[in-house]
Formats: structure tokens, sequence, C-alpha cells
């Protein structure tokens, strides 16, 4: 298994979902959530390169299309060229989940684009859930630690995303150089479901309090059906429309 995410070099013209919506604002997202939609997910080429960030956007494809009863999949092809064109094809580099969005939005990957992002605040459950809610899916940067990543890599996806009450505080240290992306597609008492390395996993909150560092919404035209509302019931051309008045003010999502 690889990883393959460094940490975003700030740009202050990201669009800031705290500037747009007040997740506190919003209908109480429910307890749990969770689509079902498939059983089992595709590895993306992420155990050969650390292309992380890309194989998180092509799970994400998925999902929303999975929601909407498409089911695409993106294949390893796929990710490996979108990581090739950011990477300048030097496969074994990372790459920030900024940068792999706005390549996301302008470029597309496996020929699907997104419309827009926005940054929201990591280590917070409530805005984790409200994204899941209203977007389908969201977009995770972790700083993992010692302890998930211990032995043989292939074994990396059977160690429970947990804190155990008997690991050092070295071994539980986030650390920056274990940058690693992930893609969040559901919640509940028990924590956050996510997929990586073509696993579903379920992360505790604590785990997930402790060691996400980045947090996107991603507005997506696949997680929309013919009526543009998405299985959650959000409007998708509302908030198009709020936001292309947020992109007047700020020219960083062109």
């Amino acid at each position: 298994m690889k990883l393959g995410r460094v940490q975003s070099i700030h740009d202050p013209r990201t669009l800031q979902l705290a500037d747009y919506v007040s997740i506190a604002s919003l209908p109480v997202p429910p307890s749990k959530e969770s689509f079902e939609t498939t059983a089992s997910w595709p590895m993306l080429a992420n155990n050969q390169f650390n292309c992380c960030t890309s194989a998180a956007a092509g799970h994400m494809v998925h999902h929303w299309t999975a929601a909407n009863q498409r089911g695409v999949f993106l294949t390893d092809a796929d990710i490996i060229r979108a990581h090739a064109q950011l990477t300048g094809d030097r496969l074994m580099d990372c790459v920030s989940m900024l940068a792999a969005l706005k390549y996301w939005r302008n470029t597309g990957i496996g020929n699907h684009r997104i419309h827009s992002f926005v940054n929201a605040r990591a280590q917070a459950g409530d805005q984790l859930r409200g994204i899941v809610h209203l977007f389908g899916s969201a977009y995770v940067g972790m700083d993992l630690p010692k302890f998930v990543l211990a032995g043989d890599p292939s074994g990396w996806t059977g160690i429970p995303w947990a804190i155990p009450d008997s690991v050092s505080d070295e071994d539980a240290a986030p650390q920056p150089a274990n940058g690693h992306c992930v893609t969040a597609i559901g919640y509940g008492e028990d924590g956050v479901y996510v997929v990586t390395w073509g696993t579903f996993k379920t992360m505790s909150w604590e785990f997930y309090n402790r060691y996400s560092i980045e947090l996107y919404a991603v507005l997506s035209p696949d997680w929309v059906c013919g009526d543009q509302v998405s299985p959650s019931g959000f409007d998708l051309l509302s908030l198009r429309r709020d936001l292309s008045l947020v992109q007047q003010a700020s020219p960083a999502s062109r």
C-alpha cells in the first residue's frame, strides 16, 4: 500500500464552507447516514503509486454515481493518467489535495469533472456530517500515526482505525510524513465510514478528530439526478447559483 498526500499550500482564494453556509443553521443531519452503493471497492493503483488524492476522487465518483443507479467505476489507468499529469510523470511523487481538486475541476479525472469545491474545518464532526449529508461524500486528508502503518504494507487494510489504549504516545502521534487522502461516504455513532486502499473502513470519531487535517466538500454533477436534486434532497441548482455569486467576488474557484 502507498500514501500520497502532501499538505496543501494555503491559497487565500479558496472558497470556505463557513463563508457560504453555517452548518449549525441547516437541518440536523440524521444520526447515521450511509448509502449502500457497492460491496467491493477498487484499489485504483494506490498499492503501486502515491496517488491517494486521485484514488479518493475515483472512489467519490463511484459512490455518487452508484447512489444514482449508474455506478461508474473509474479504472487504474484513469487514476494513473491523472496522477502522472499532476506529477509530471513522477508517479512516486505525492500531490496535495488542493492541487488534485483544481485538476479535477479544470481537466477532469476519468472524464468526470466537478463544478467546485469548498474547504471546511477538519476535526469537527458536525462539519463532516453536514458535508456527507449534503454532498454525498467528503474529501478527507489525514496525518496518519505510525501504529496504523506498522508491519508489511499489504496488511495495513486490516489495522483498525481506532486508537488502542495500549499504543505509545510516539506511535499514536500524528505524522505529517504519513499524509493520506480518503473518501468519507457515511457516518454513525461508531465513527466515520471511509474508503481507502480498495477497502471500506470504519474510523472512530476519536481517530478522525485527532488525525484529520484537511476537509473539503466537493460539488459534482455526478451527485444529482436529472431533476438536479441529489439523493439527499439537496438542490444543486440553488447551490450553484449561490456559488456563482461567491465566485464573482473570489477568483479562486475559476
